[in-house]
């Protein structure tokens, strides 16, 4: 970013949730509400409004009257919260759906004989807090299926499908039967069904939902639906609230900027898997489909599973290589392999998996409820490493551009698993994608994540089975997804530009990089960054936060590190082995640092340099001699000088920032390659941080350390490339983008 503001800051509540017959916690800046809270205005409350009707909404108004926000013994009511100022979006059970639910899914006959663990879980997921944000009206409303921009007070998302005769429907079964009924201090929506989420964790949802037999089965034979569960039942969300309750809802002094920025809340484990239904399986792959047995006395109920485990193992190993035999729960058997190339750490809703905010062509306009359902101007990804022993690389792609064909009144394109594109990727392009690689059978290229995973019935009636279990989520793919040698030759055959949110499961499973606002993460937070020194300090910085224009970074967010940092990263694995670029976006300014860089293989605390030191203070335009950056206007867009400025550039270790992102706040037109304003911040630039040979099974770690004697100096993060040899060296020359 340019420059560093102090913003106002709306604490957000946070919750870790354990099974539904465990307790739950829930903390939150909100638990004491004090009189001068309370909403004034001629608009009634939620509250209010509710009471109105007590005939409809009895039991509801009991729930929240009974339901404390917070752990505190003075903690307030959740009925006080929603008579106080704010903006939420409520959807209220009638007495009728309260009386279903109870008969139908839990076999009580009164509220009375709920838990408090189920009163909550009932009550938090009835109410979103969309903070500064306006409360949800139905126009607002997600209509594919699709997740609500902001979660629940549970922090669970909530999703919303308009069926074909207009009615919305959340979570699958609840109906609006009454909408838009605003108050004062939110929107008030009533529904025919109890919004009560899966309590399942993501491997038991898989097992239990009818065209995922397979998988489902597969997860627990190979081990991982125990490694998924144990983070549940050891309670690793609960012990971070527990270690860290002295300092939640403190705030962590930003050395040199004069602001104070909120200690992260919570720190949520989850996992997002990628399914093949029974079906695909048989048809791809000749599978036989399960003859299921419900009344079996096992877990396993599938009467012929050992035939289609002999062909699974027959086709893993055909397309993936031979590899250990026997025991499935060994990292490096094939078939385990096979299942957690399916996997990725860090939980997201559909529309959270790639980000988009300021791309090429993209205007976020005001919709900050829903930035993720617009229409895209190009395509826009993000890549992932896979789970376990075995990394791997995995790339998701939302399709816009030319590839837009979407019925009548759907709002959001559709993504792809390894989709590798061309795209008018000229010095004068739009980048608009011009074809794809085609899908063959069983080469895990090209492989559509399903919205919603709708099964049929022998009537012919469709239902549409929750996706959204108690540790992430899972979707249905439509064709088989395996990491052979075609998917990892293709992805290794192009640039990697890779968010560095991506690299942080944490930042996955907790909202961080849809939900606005910045955060001070404690030592020891990210899995992925190891080795902190003593006085490294971690913050992350949202442009979404403030909609302020003229910050150059990819997606909109960053991350500074200040203090006398020292640090390392874990890398993503490259695809395939090979000669690449290790690159890194930087923004210079005065209030940078400078950087020493170590990289090593199998080492995680790297030792040996990449080169002299980083000066993150340098201003490519006005400190470096021979004027080596240049606008491309200055030069009249005239391509062979545009492209000499470039190789002086690269000479110089640098390249200018991609075409493809755009100064925020300029509505996808000003890209960060051209922009420059002057004043002491630089332009956007990637700095090659070493050309060396990468193997494809080996981890590698970067080591950043401050260079200068300064606590208040700054380190920017961004996001990272690893450009293959075939790229760089293409006798065409790398495209702009």
């Amino acid at each position: 970013m340019e420059t560093v503001k102090t913003t106002k800051w709306l604490c957000s509540t946070a919750v870790a949730m354990a099974t539904l017959f465990s307790p739950i916690t829930f903390y939150s800046c909100k638990e004491n509400i004090d009189e001068s809270a309370y909403a004034i205005a001629e608009k009634k409350q939620i509250v209010e409004l509710l009471e109105s009707d007590t005939a409809q909404y009895s039991d509801f108004i009991k729930i929240l009257s009974d339901v404390k926000l917070g752990t505190s013994d003075n903690a307030s009511k959740l009925i006080s919260v929603l008579s106080s100022r704010g903006n939420y979006t409520v959807f209220a059970p009638t007495n009728e759906a309260f009386k279903t639910f109870l008969h139908d899914k839990l076999k009580l006959n009164s509220i009375n004989e709920l838990s408090d663990e189920q009163k909550k879980m009932i009550a938090y997921n009835c109410v979103i807090d969309n903070g500064d944000n306006a409360a949800y009206e139905l126009a607002d409303f997600p209509a594919n299926g699709t997740t609500f921009g902001f979660a629940t007070l549970d922090d669970r998302r909530l999703t919303s499908e308009q069926k074909a005769s207009g009615d919305y429907y959340i979570n699958a079964d609840a109906k609006i039967i009454k909408s838009n009924a605003e108050a004062s201090n939110g929107m008030l929506h009533t529904v025919d069904h109890v919004i009560f989420p899966s309590t399942q964790s993501v491997a038991d949802i898989v097992a239990s939902t009818p065209n995922t037999r397979i998988m489902g089965q597969l997860m627990a034979l190979t081990g991982w639906k125990d490694k998924l569960d144990t983070k549940i039942s050891t309670n690793a969300e609960d012990k971070y609230l527990k270690d860290y309750a002295g300092r939640i809802g403190t705030k962590e002094y930003f050395e040199g900027e004069g602001g104070k920025y909120p200690f992260m809340s919570k720190r949520r484990v989850r996992y997002t898997a990628f399914v093949e239904p029974d079906q695909v399986l048989h048809d791809e792959w000749g599978i036989p489909l399960p003859e299921y047995d419900e009344n079996a006395n096992s877990d396993n109920k599938i009467k012929n599973w050992d035939a289609i485990l002999q062909a699974l193992e027959s086709k893993c190993e055909a397309v993936m290589g031979e590899t250990a035999k026997g025991d499935y729960t060994n990292e490096d058997n094939t078939l385990n392999r096979f299942v957690a190339y399916h996997i990725l750490e860090g939980g997201m809703p559909l529309n959270g998996i790639v980000q988009h905010y300021n791309e090429f062509g993209y205007d976020l306009g005001s919709d900050t409820k829903n930035p993720q359902t617009k229409k895209l101007a190009v395509n826009i990804w993000d890549y992932y490493t896979t789970i376990g022993k075995h990394r791997a690389l995995l790339k998701v792609t939302q399709v816009g551009g030319s590839d837009y064909n979407m019925a009548a009144g759907e709002d959001a394109t559709h993504y792809f698993i390894n989709r590798i594109s061309r795209y008018d990727d000229s010095f004068n392009g739009t980048y608009e994608e011009l074809g794809h690689t085609p899908n063959s059978v069983a080469n895990g290229l090209n492989v559509r994540i399903m919205e919603q995973n709708e099964v049929a019935d022998e009537n012919g009636d469709t239902k549409v089975y929750p996706n959204n279990a108690l540790n992430g989520y899972f979707y249905t793919i439509n064709h088989i997804l395996v990491n052979s040698k075609d998917t990892y030759t293709a992805l290794g055959s192009e640039r990697i530009r890779f968010d560095v949110t991506t690299m942080l499961p944490e930042m996955l499973s907790n909202d961080l990089r849809i939900s606005d606002g910045y955060q001070y993460f404690p030592k020891g937070y990210f899995s992925n960054i190891l080795n902190e020194g003593q006085n490294t300090k971690i913050f992350y910085l949202s442009s979404k936060s403030t909609g302020g224009p003229g910050w150059k970074d990819a997606q909109g967010d960053e991350f500074l590190v200040t203090g006398a940092y020292n640090f390392v990263m874990k890398l993503p694995p490259v695809p395939k082995s090979g000669s690449y670029e290790l690159r890194m976006g930087v923004v210079n300014n005065s209030h940078r640092s400078m950087v020493q860089c170590y990289l090593d293989e199998g080492n995680s605390y790297p030792v040996t340099p990449t080169s002299l030191p980083i000066d993150q203070r340098e201003n490519a335009a006005t400190d470096w001699p021979g004027k080596i950056w240049v606008k491309d206007e200055d030069n009249n867009f005239d391509e062979a000088m545009c492209r000499e400025c470039d190789r002086n550039l690269r000479n110089m270790g640098y390249l200018k920032g991609p075409n493809y992102w755009c100064l925020n706040g300029s509505k996808g037109k000003t890209t960060v390659r051209e922009h420059y304003t002057g004043g002491g911040y630089g332009p956007n630039l990637r700095y090659i941080i070493k050309r060396q040979y990468f193997d494809k099974d080996k981890t590698y770690y970067i080591r950043f350390k401050c260079a200068v004697d300064n606590p208040n100096s700054q380190f920017f993060l961004d996001y990272f490339e690893f450009c293959p040899s075939e790229v760089y060296d293409s006798p065409t020359g790398e495209d702009i983008w």
